[in-house]
């Protein structure tokens, strides 16, 4: 029975127990060295009895008197032989403990990923280093690493004595997901964190793209028709105008109606762009980027707004990519004109290019404007959703973007916080090695 008690009582007190011995030196119980000690004392003790002074002084029981100081030290080396067994038994037991604690700690210290331990009351007891150290970059304390709820789940999953799991938290722009577990008994529980950033990013790629496969059919239908209409318009368009004299008034009207179509075939082009009619580039050449971007700069300069500040920032380095120039240009021509948009009473447009490590080229619009809101950013690539107003914004543009980003196996990334502005990157990867 007191040996249940105690496992019990190990049992409790498991985690400050493996702690302790996972800090204590492997070898600071040396049976060999106690036994010693022991036969020391204990054969001391016997030969400075009354028995071997009555075997030296001769007394009439000096054969008795050996008798007794012999089987004193018989019982000493028989006990210590039984105890040197013993403690054998127990420091080889308590080593493997000892080495298993040792791992048990080694496992949580070297993992990259935050692990916390919780005491009973829930709150923190312990972690390892990477938990400190993630925490410092993030400019947080260790419990702002944390779910706001830690303490009650862990209380939670120790009342439980099950595990609670998917527990999502997100701090200085980066999420995590928190899986909490009993000890057991559930006297103590640990919390394990894994950064899930990256898989969040591939998620909303992934829920993005299939928006895109879908509106891309819808827009493959639509553009196709709709290219019939505004083709069978401009027949019968070009035929009045065959019949009218040139001094007809009616003949502005034809004119005015000239423009409206080309403004429609424009949207058709891109309708089919997005709904990714044209699987390649028309007119794909390799360019060097650093060479071209005075000439497209020179473009986007003629459409900005006198109050608009516009800054180009070209490397001296080499920038080649493969692309069509021209949808380059109309992708930043798209992005320039949302930048004007947000920047309805002023500010400062800058266009630049950069070589990044990985030999991707970086083509930034960066604007100074109203920013986008955090709800609204999610959404802004997906095909005819727009913030403007009726009949000032087809929702095309930035999908438009995405489209050509996606085509050229490169993409685009947008920062943006509201009130200070927003930066729209292209990235685009290098060509091909020739040869």
């Amino acid at each position: 029975m007191a040996g249940e008690e105690w496992k019990h009582a190990f049992d409790r007190h498991r985690p400050e127990v493996l702690a302790v011995i996972a800090r204590t030196p492997e070898r600071w119980l040396r049976p060999g060295s106690i036994v010693a000690g022991y036969l020391v004392v204990a054969g001391a003790w016997i030969l400075l009895s009354g028995k071997v002074v009555d075997m030296i002084v001769g007394d009439d029981h000096d054969l008795f008197a050996f008798f007794e100081v012999a089987k004193g030290l018989a019982f000493v080396a028989v006990t210590g032989l039984l105890l040197l067994y013993l403690l054998r038994r127990y420091t080889d037991q308590l080593e493997t403990i000892h080495a298993e604690a040792r791992r048990i700690a080694r496992l949580a210290e070297l993992s990259p990923n935050p692990v916390v331990e919780f005491a009973a009351d829930g709150s923190v007891a312990a972690t390892n280093q990477a938990t400190v150290q993630i925490a410092q970059a993030l400019g947080v304390g260790v419990n702002g690493l944390l779910p706001p709820d830690a303490e009650e789940r862990a209380r939670e999953c120790m009342a439980a004595g099950t595990h609670v799991s998917s527990v999502l938290h997100t701090v200085g722009g980066t999420s995590w997901r928190w899986a909490f577990f009993p000890t057991d008994p559930p006297v103590s529980a640990y919390g394990y964190g894994y950064d899930r950033t990256e898989e969040t990013r591939l998620e909303v790629q992934v829920q993005h793209a299939a928006r895109m496969e879908s509106v891309g059919r819808l827009a493959a239908g639509v553009a196709h028709d709709l290219n019939n209409f505004l083709m069978a318009i401009g027949g019968y368009r070009s035929l009045v105008a065959m019949k009218l004299p040139k001094d007809e008034p009616a003949s502005e009207e034809l004119a005015g109606m000239g423009e409206q179509l080309e403004a429609a075939q424009e949207l058709v082009k891109k309708l089919m762009l997005i709904a990714r009619m044209r699987t390649a580039p028309e007119d794909v050449a390799r360019v060097d980027l650093a060479e071209h971007m005075e000439s497209i700069a020179a473009t986007i300069r003629h459409l900005l707004p006198y109050h608009i500040e516009f800054e180009v920032e070209v490397p001296a380095v080499p920038c080649l990519i493969e692309v069509d120039l021209r949808e380059l240009e109309q992708a930043l021509l798209n992005l320039a004109s949302n930048a004007v948009d947000a920047m309805a009473t002023g500010g400062r447009l800058r266009l630049s290019v950069r070589r990044a490590p990985d030999g991707h080229v970086a083509v930034q619009v960066a604007d100074t404007g109203e920013g986008i809101p955090a709800d609204v950013l999610p959404r802004i690539f997906d095909p005819f959703f727009t913030t403007k107003e009726v009949g000032k914004g087809t929702g095309l543009g930035l999908a438009s973007v995405y489209t050509f980003a996606t085509r050229n196996r490169g993409s685009v990334e947008v920062e943006s916080k509201p009130g200070q502005g927003t930066c729209f990157s292209l990235l685009l990867p290098p060509p091909p090695a020739e040869g």
